[in-house]
């Protein structure tokens, strides 16, 4: 998942260059004097917020460098502005020693956002059903990521939950019993089980009519994937499936996902 953001490591930064930047005023012209207290307080305080990053995206080398200036600020040391700028120069060469070992992937800006995105994109979904939200993150970043296969199978997860659910809430066993063993209904058994059950929904008020509209587009939304790609998953694509088809998935995956959620109580768990 996306954990590491340009302006967030530049803010970072630019806290060592702010505080050279000070150092220097205090320095023009001046004999080098011991720092007060609330500048000490200042630094100390900004060098938490350069830890806090150092720690998040794995720099070793800010996190001992920041260390070492927390040790040089303390009430009973006496640090000069010299001493602070050089401190803070060897912060940024710090910065440029982590970044040598530091590999990022940048998302594409239209797949970066979905990654974003996806607590509000598919909110009715995640609360409705929590046992998919993993499969949702996950699904979304590696379309980002580009790869495409593997987003296809988290999605196909989190429509199976939906698909369950949606038979179960129109009374559909999921189960069928042979001589021999208990097996569960596949996707299309499920599907076709459901035609039955739509049908004998009343419509003979605007308020039913439009439930039997709502169950019936969540059918469609099914259907749709169901065809698109829930089959040649289970029986590997070999040709895979490229960004356009991959993004239409997520579409329907999250339009049929939300809409049902509409339906399903979001106190029930998935």
């Amino acid at each position: 998942m996306m954990n590491f953001m340009i302006p967030h490591y530049l803010a970072a930064l630019r806290v060592a260059q702010q505080e050279i930047s000070v150092a220097q005023a205090n320095l023009h012209g001046r004999d080098d004097q011991a720092i007060e207290g609330m500048h000490k307080d200042r630094i100390r305080q900004n060098m938490q917020y350069v830890l806090k990053k150092a720690d998040e995206y794995g720099l070793e080398t800010v996190h001992d460098r920041v260390e070492r200036i927390f040790a040089a600020t303390t009430p009973d040391e006496i640090i000069g502005w010299t001493e602070v700028s050089r401190q803070m120069l060897a912060l940024i060469e710090a910065f440029e020693d982590d970044t040598k070992f530091l590999y990022l992937y940048a998302y594409p800006k239209a797949k970066g956002k979905l990654v974003v995105q996806v607590g509000n994109d598919w909110a009715a979904a995640i609360e409705a059903f929590p046992a998919v939200k993993d499969d949702i993150s996950h699904g979304v970043d590696l379309y980002a990521l580009g790869h495409n296969m593997a987003c296809v199978f988290h999605l196909m997860r989190v429509a199976e939950v939906g698909v369950q659910r949606l038979g179960k809430k129109l009374g559909v066993s999921l189960t069928k019993v042979t001589a021999t063993k208990l097996t569960d209904l596949t996707w299309h058994q499920i599907l076709d089980a459901l035609n039955p059950k739509l049908k004998a929904l009343p419509q003979t008020t605007p308020a039913k009519k439009a439930k039997y509209e709502k169950y019936s587009a969540i059918q469609s939304y099914l259907y749709g994937v169901k065809d698109a790609w829930r089959n040649p998953t289970m029986h590997p694509r070999k040709a895979g499936y490229s960004d356009l088809e991959t993004l239409d998935i997520i579409n329907h995956t999250r339009s049929f996902m939300n809409e049902l959620a509409s339906v399903v109580s979001p106190k029930k768990k998935a």
